[in-house]
């Protein structure tokens, strides 16, 4: 009996299983779709609107102005947009997003040391380092005159600080010490004006030739725009350079700057870039390859330089009692330090001055040396 009722079972189950295989894919979705629907149920609302978005977006958000605009600010800026009526700072605000990096809005910037516009010193390493404000001729010949005298000692590579570059220079400066860095001959860049006439610019400058054994490292800034933005873009792209710190301001060309009552700079886009490739991304921030974006840190600490350049200079500088660029090659975890309180802060000696994207210029440097000459040049 126990044997019939076996063969039974056996049988109806093959029966059953005949049935529901054709419906088996349904049903394993469906369950799931419920089984998903539960947990989105159970799952936080801020995990939820996380859920899939990238780490990194490809369009980055121009960065708007710290400080909303105030009524004096929104009329003044309106006048110069040729909005007449209601010039509003919610109206004024909403011209400038959609003006699409043609107009900005930024606070009145700060410069490490205005006693030195320029800074060229080899470091520690050593590591060429030049930190530059103006663009040109001048600069460009005092550069290739730093590197012969550098390229002496074997250096683990350069670094470019454009952070304090001023934005509303021109285009024929930046073409000029782009060429340090590029091919000979080459087409950077066309400038069309708004009556369609175009320029073209291209680097007719003897490179330094720094080539795969001294790699080139631009440090960049959330205030870099205008003419040292292009260069950075320009060096990225043709000159093989990393770019570190923070994602720049969105206005890559030629700039015309007004100073506003309140000491903001309102800046306006004069015609356009045309890249080999394409029109320049107008109105989208330039990403680092290394980002140095930090919630409790300011985006840039850019210290003086020492009391003497080691090569040539631009301009003659007094000395200044404050510590020198090899100073700032200071191994403390500055990015991990705990934020302190201002009585502790007062309590405790004063950190010494420190570079945060000058240090991991400089650790880069160090470990692309370690790669083998083949695979380094590969990068």
């Amino acid at each position: 009996m126990n044997f019939l009722r076996g063969i039974a079972l056996l049988m109806a189950g093959c029966v059953v299983g005949v049935l529901l295989a054709p419906r088996l894919a349904k049903v394993e979705g469906a369950f799931g779709g419920l089984l998903e629907k539960g947990k989105e149920r159970a799952r936080p609302a801020s995990l939820a609107k996380e859920t899939g978005a990238p780490a990194r977006p490809a369009a980055v958000p121009a960065p708007q102005p710290v400080r909303s605009l105030k009524a004096a600010e929104a009329a003044e800026i309106g006048r110069f947009m040729g909005i007449s009526d209601e010039a509003t700072p919610g109206k004024i605000s909403k011209a400038l997003e959609q003006s699409g990096g043609r107009w900005a809005v930024a606070d009145a910037r700060k410069t490490a040391s205005p006693e030195r516009p320029w800074v060229a010193e080899l470091l520690p390493g050593p590591v060429a380092y030049w930190r530059i404000r103006s663009l040109g001729v001048a600069v460009s010949e005092a550069m290739g005159r730093d590197w012969l005298a550098w390229k002496q000692k074997n250096p683990l590579g350069a670094v470019l600080d454009l952070r304090e570059c001023l934005p509303g220079q021109s285009l024929e400066a930046v073409a000029e010490l782009a060429g340090l860095f590029v091919t000979p001959g080459e087409v950077l860049f066309t400038w069309r004006d708004g009556a369609g006439k175009e320029k073209v610019f291209r680097s007719d400058r003897q490179p330094l030739g720094l080539g795969s054994g001294y790699p080139l490292i631009v440090l960049i800034g959330s205030e870099l725009r205008g003419a040292g933005e292009l260069l950075a873009y320009l060096l990225q792209e043709r000159g093989g350079a990393i770019l570190i710190g923070q994602s720049t301001a969105g206005q890559m060309g030629w700039l015309a700057e007004t100073r506003l009552s309140s000491g903001r700079s309102l800046f306006r886009m004069q015609g356009e870039i045309l890249l080999p490739g394409g029109q320049a991304p107008l109105g989208r921030p330039l990403p680092p390859d290394l980002n140095l974006a930090g919630e409790s840190l300011p985006d840039t600490e850019i210290w003086p330089g020492g009391e003497a350049t080691i090569a040539s200079t631009v301009t003659e500088v007094p000395p200044i009692k404050r510590p020198n660029e090899a100073a700032l090659l200071q191994e403390d975890d500055v990015e991990m330090e705990e934020m302190r309180s201002g009585a502790a802060a007062k309590d405790e000696m004063k950190r010494p001055s420190q570079d945060k994207g000058l240090q991991r210029a400089g650790d880069l440097l160090r470990g692309l040396r370690k790669l083998p000459t083949a695979r380094r040049s590969s990068i």
